[in-house]
């Protein structure tokens, strides 16, 4: 499955997370996350609690959560994130879904970890927002639904639907399950034999609910594929992309939205926006929730990793 809907299982995590936070000594169960101890459920983590559980998930290089393939890696490790842009004077949240995306009924984003890592976001953006894991999330919020993985970009605008094949190569580019890839290797020689549209011909790993199947397997087999195209420089300066089902406009309240980034060097030219959606997440929210806005340092080679940073002076709206 792609989300866990029952409220006690997050209600049993949160409280692992409390009393880790509270200092109790740390069970090595692979759904455990740092939390802030809060009565609250409106409370903010303190920016530097956010960056360490970014770190925390972006080190966890687990296969799935619990040692069990019906709970994907996605639902505790990895860092889950869509780039933003905004101009000036636009009115939209960045955090509803496109007119786009309530047509095709997906949310494009993209996962970074320690084995799934790339140097370039998106359309080379410099900004956006960083959801939490669904273990690990405030118990309020809401659980999105992941549908499919593709290791690098899946060109999903040119496909049937978002998960579904371009038209021009049905085969190949239909869901792996059906088109009978099972592991990264596999997936990786239809790529490297592939002539040419490689982003067109390639499948992606289904691992929505409605298959019946623990999703655990496929998405992992994702994040292989990725890194193995992460190893190679062609490659490496471009993402990979997951798809959310759509949601609802206006969640805000209950959208889990960890954090509003961007990527720090040179003038910080994301930061004026991250700034900006901060300031409107925050006068949104019927609660005033407060989320940081993170420094976010991509690797800059294969060999390197991703790095986050909180800078109190980042902040438009100060916790």
């Amino acid at each position: 499955m792609s989300s866990l809907k029952t409220i006690s299982v997050k209600h049993i995590v949160q409280a692992l997370l409390i009393a880790i936070v509270l200092g109790c000594t740390q069970v090595d169960t692979q759904s455990t996350l740092p939390r802030i101890a809060s009565n609250n459920p409106h409370a903010a983590m303190t920016g530097p609690q956010v960056v360490e559980l970014l770190n925390t998930l972006y080190n966890r290089q687990f296969p799935n959560c619990d040692k069990n393939n019906n709970r994907p890696a996605f639902l505790c490790s990895g860092i889950i994130f869509r780039v933003t842009d905004k101009n000036p004077g636009d009115t939209h949240h960045v955090w509803n879904p496109s007119p786009t995306s309530v047509r095709n009924g997906g949310v494009s984003f993209s996962y970074l970890r320690a084995d799934s890592k790339f140097g370039r976001l998106a359309w080379g953006k410099g900004n956006g927002f960083m959801l939490y894991p669904i273990f690990g999330a405030p118990w309020d919020k809401v659980d999105l639904d992941v549908l499919c993985s593709f290791p690098i970009d899946g060109w999903t605008w040119n496909r049937t639907s978002p998960c579904g094949p371009y038209p021009s190569f049905p085969a190949t580019s239909q869901r792996c399950q059906s088109a009978g890839v099972a592991t990264a290797e596999q997936w990786k020689k239809v790529w490297d034999t592939s002539p040419d549209s490689h982003h067109l011909r390639q499948c992606g790993f289904d691992v929505s609910e409605p298959t019946g199947k623990p999703a655990g397997v496929p998405f992992y087999q994702s994040v292989r594929a990725r890194g193995m195209l992460s190893q190679m420089p062609a490659h490496f300066s471009e993402q990979n992309e997951i798809v959310i089902k759509t949601w609802p406009q206006n969640l805000q309240d209950t959208f889990p939205l960890m954090a509003f980034f961007f990527i720090a060097g040179g003038t910080n030219a994301g930061l004026a926006e991250a700034q900006g959606n901060q300031k409107d997440f925050y006068d949104s929210t019927t609660a005033r929730i407060w989320v940081p806005v993170i420094r976010l340092f991509p690797p800059s080679t294969p060999a390197g990793e991703a790095t986050f940073q909180y800078v109190d002076s980042d902040q438009l709206v100060k916790p």
